[in-house]
């Protein structure tokens, strides 16, 4: 592999693959699932919420809607919150997109929504649309949310946001204009042509939410209605799905009792005479009822749908949780009957499609319409039916991961726990189906087993990572199968923003199951390894691909000092996925001025087997980013990425890939002498590490171990970003760091919030604007207030070079106000914005030296900033300048 190809490889920075499966703890079981299944089988409304990031739903209308309606609701996220703050690990950029997106994921299959995304990338703060439109190209964006406006065919369209500088955000005032010009637009052929984007479509109304965003009301709702099938009420059902946005923080109670929620009428197509205030439904004007469909289906297609409508009001009727074996005989009928209507209607508008049929024939809005409505009704009539017979699908495998081009034996297991025989017709894996020779009768109280042996699992990385352009991921194609509803004017290739992410494709099963005379296909079931935890008990990690061999370093990136003797050895893992043993010719490529004398030319691995070995790496370097990789070649292939699993017990497994490169980031950098430092590390803080590779003596300490340190052989303490507001045990023991800092020790505290302003918690007060000032331009103007601090000029002498190819921000959460015993030596602000002093403040306390800053530290030094390594040093030296300290300040 040439160094281009390494390059192509390190400029990917993170592949992340990840399977959300279809059963999670908050998804519905039992009598509530039934029960909301055979309630929606002829609701055909469609809903789609539109906001900027993960966490901006309104999840409490999306679970009013989803699970106490029974309407088809989708979230519309623009972003994936990438460039957000992580609570709960390490993780940022694309790594704590994958996460947002598992969160997103996770919440709706609590609240019964669907979940969609464009491919805008978060960038960080942004304080007005239009800046936020010089980063994501505004017709692109828009272009997007039209495809997915086509893709999911909404009725009404809610923006969450106003689309008003009142949305504070940037991101969020976006939101809330492209989703207004999407529904002003989304029937445009001649700017958003077919072919590309899919067939024409409408949505009959448009509303704002009015909940928190200064749009008055026109129409409020007690989303805190109880439903006693489930045991709670759709806030409550809210609360849980909106805390599973676990790393921004949001954890929010399940409130009991009335809760209100409301929307604002913007636009409608259906009564526009009717006054905004005057009415009673966001579907008012809108028939609810398959009759709607009468003029879009053929009149054979429309007799079956009226004769189903008919059956499933009986079985509605005949609803009885103790026996619902009692309503199968309807509910086959009515399965039964939607599928064949669909079957007519899809097959009109295929021909009508893919044979460029005269304009008179096409699929009109009422075909559409109906298309989209009839393969929800055709799924949610399947399913009804074999929840009510009792029939249960799983597909399970020996392990959870195998190589690409390996086998394995997989088994599907059919369980009938009913009272009446069903048989099984067919297996479809993966999207191939297999008729049975024999079709096989499974009698109540027993369950019928195949073992089939799966090849080439699918691979499941996400669509948007790689290729991004600027802060707008590529535009990807993805197969149509690749929806989750099989919709029968789907052809071809897609768009990938057309996809449900919750419905993306993975290695999954399904059977064709006949009962009472209606051959239906079960709910595809992701296969899973499936074992059993001695603490936790049964656990399912979904079953995927995986290369023959992955190679990982320890990190992405390596600080080294430049223009000093590097001496280092670098840990390199290698996993073997596969079931036979492989030998691989390991390649070392390095920059100019490194050597390597310690890596095997040659690895055998045996199957399955994970090894470990040391890269051994000399030379000397000047300041500046190199490229240093292995890359594995073997019978198979040439192998040059590895992936890490991150787990959360709220989300699913995400495995994050990245090269089997490592950046080299040689800084000029002075260290001071006899420094022992001990770090408490902050969320999303990966800093510690690169202090070490740059000879900084550092013991990572948790608050919990603080009591137990001896401070008296510590010269430094530094504190991560947010770790006030994440540890409780860090605020309770804070009067002990200060006490320390006053008999000498040096202090160094990285950003925090509202919490900082709280007495006590540093030397002297600040106080934060309740929207805290930001610098979100990564490259504004820096001026330096006090050019002889020894913070800028000590050990590393700080200039303009230092403020050069910073990431995403400067500096974030700044005090408006500042106690005067602070020295602060740096101004920096946004554009138009009043100067802040905010980014380094410094006190002499007691003997020692206290440092606060809100500098994005914890982006830029992770980042390979060389300046920001200098700033760190200089940060954590405050204390051991070679200047006279200023004589100790008496604490007011």
């Amino acid at each position: 592999m040439s160094m281009h190809s390494l390059r192509t490889l390190l400029a990917c920075a993170v592949l992340l693959s990840f399977a959300a499966p279809r059963t999670a703890v908050g998804q519905e079981r039992g009598a509530a699932a039934l029960d909301r299944l055979v309630h929606s089988l002829t609701v055909t409304p469609r809903v789609l919420v539109i906001a900027a990031h993960p966490d901006d739903e309104d999840t409490q209308l999306i679970a009013w809607l989803s699970r106490g309606r029974q309407v088809e609701t989708a979230y519309l996220s623009l972003t994936r919150g990438d460039g957000g703050q992580n609570l709960i690990g390490n993780e940022l950029g694309d790594a704590l997109g994958a996460i947002r997106t598992e969160e997103l994921l996770a919440a709706r299959r609590i609240d019964g929504g669907h979940q969609y995304f464009t491919r805008a990338y978060d960038f960080g703060f942004s304080k007005t649309a239009e800046e936020t439109f010089k980063h994501w190209d505004h017709e692109e964006v828009l272009r997007d949310v039209v495809t997915v406006v086509r893709s999911f065919r909404p009725n009404v369209i809610v923006a969450v946001f106003s689309g008003t500088p009142s949305d504070g955000h940037g991101h969020h005032q976006v939101s809330g204009i492209v989703a207004r010009e999407a529904y002003d637009a989304s029937a445009d052929t001649v700017r958003f042509p077919v072919a590309k984007y899919g067939p024409a479509w409408e949505a009959q109304k448009f509303y704002r939410g009015a909940r928190f965003t200064g749009v008055p009301a026109t129409l409020s709702f007690n989303v805190g209605e109880y439903d006693p099938i489930a045991g709670r009420s759709y806030s409550e059902i809210a609360g849980e799905s909106r805390s599973q946005h676990r790393s921004q923080g949001f954890g929010v109670l399940q409130r009991r009792g009335v809760a209100m929620d409301a929307v604002s009428r913007q636009g409608t197509r259906v009564n526009e005479t009717t006054p905004p205030s005057s009415e009673h439904s966001i579907f008012d004007g809108i028939d609810t009822t398959v009759t709607r469909f009468a003029p879009g289906l053929p009149e054979e297609s429309w007799r079956r749908l009226s004769a189903a409508r008919a059956h499933a009001d009986t079985a509605h009727a005949q609803l009885d949780f103790e026996h619902p074996e009692r309503m199968v005989g309807q509910l086959a009928a009515t399965a039964a009957l939607i599928a064949s209507a669909s079957n007519v209607a899809g097959a009109t508008c295929v021909r009508a499609v893919r044979y460029k049929a005269p304009a008179s024939v096409r699929c009109t809005p009422a075909m559409l319409d109906a298309d989209a409505s009839l393969t929800q009704m055709r799924e949610r009539s399947a399913a009804a039916l074999l929840a009510a017979a009792g029939i249960a699908v799983e597909a399970t495998a020996e392990r959870e991961l195998l190589a690409f081009g390996d086998s394995m034996p997989g088994t599907i297991t059919v369980y009938n726990r009913g009272t009446e025989p069903v048989t099984v017709q067919a297996v479809t894996i993966n999207g191939f189906t297999t008729p049975l020779a024999s079709p096989v009768v499974i009698a109540p109280d027993s369950a019928w087993r195949t073992s089939r042996m799966l090849v080439g699992l699918v691979d499941t990385r996400p669509w948007w990572v790689g290729g991004r352009q600027g802060d707008m991921f590529a535009d990807r194609q993805s197969p149509a199968d690749g929806l989750g509803r099989v919709s029968a004017i789907s052809t071809g290739l897609v768009r990938g923003v057309a996809l449900r992410e919750d419905e993306r494709r993975e290695s999954e099963a399904s059977v064709d199951v006949t009962v009472a005379g209606s051959t239906v296909s079960s709910p595809r079931e992701p296969f899973v390894y499936r074992f059993a935890d001695p603490v936790l008990g049964e656990q399912n990690r979904p079953v995927g691909g995986a290369p023959a061999v992955s190679l990982s370093f320890d990190r992405g990136l390596e600080w080294l000092p430049a223009g000093k003797p590097i001496d280092r050895l670098l840990r390199l893992t290698l996993q073997s996925y596969s079931t036979a043993a492989r030998t691989y010719a390991l390649n070392v490529l390095s920059p100019a001025g490194i050597s390597v004398d310690s890596a095997k030319r040659t690895v055998s691995l045996e199957p399955l087997e994970t090894r470990e070995l040391f890269v051994h790496i000399r030379g000397t370097l000047a300041e500046g980013r190199y490229e240093f990789g292995v890359v594995a070649e073997g019978e198979m292939g040439r192998y040059a990425e590895g992936f890490r699993t991150v787990e959360y017990s709220h989300i699913q497994p995400i495995r994050l890939y990245r090269s089997s490169g490592v950046w080299l980031q040689a800084a000029e950098v002075s260290v001071p002498a006899g420094m022992q430092v001990a770090y408490v590390q902050g969320v999303g803080d990966l800093s510690a590490a690169g202090l070490r590779q740059l000879g900084v003596p550092l013991t990572v300490v948790t608050p919990q171990e603080l009591p137990l340190l001896d401070l008296s052989r510590v010269t430094t303490v530094i504190v991560g970003p947010r770790a006030y507001q994440a540890s409780p045990e860090l605020r309770a023991y804070n009067r002990r760091l200060l006490e320390w800092v006053k008999g000498g020790g040096t202090m160094l505290v990285q950003y925090g919030q509202q919490e900082m302003a709280r007495p006590g918690l540093m030397p002297y007060p600040i106080a934060l604007a309740r929207t805290a000032q930001r610098v979100t331009l990564e490259d504004a103007p820096v001026t330096v207030r006090d050019p002889k601090s020894r913070l800028l000029t000590w050990p590393n002498k700080i200039g303009e070079r230092d403020w050069a190819n910073w990431v995403q921000e400067r500096s974030l959460y700044m005090p408006s106000t500042i106690d005067p015993l602070y020295s602060t030596p740096l101004e920096m602000h946004d554009p138009g914005e009043p100067a802040n002093n905010g980014a380094i403040l410094m006190t002499q306390y007691g003997k020692g030296t206290y440092v606060y800053t809100t500098l994005s530290l914890f982006r830029q030094f992770p980042a390979g900033v060389p300046g920001s390594a200098r700033l760190f040093l200089n940060l954590l030296s405050a204390g051991r300048g070679p200047q006279p300290k200023a004589a100790p300040r008496v604490q007011p």
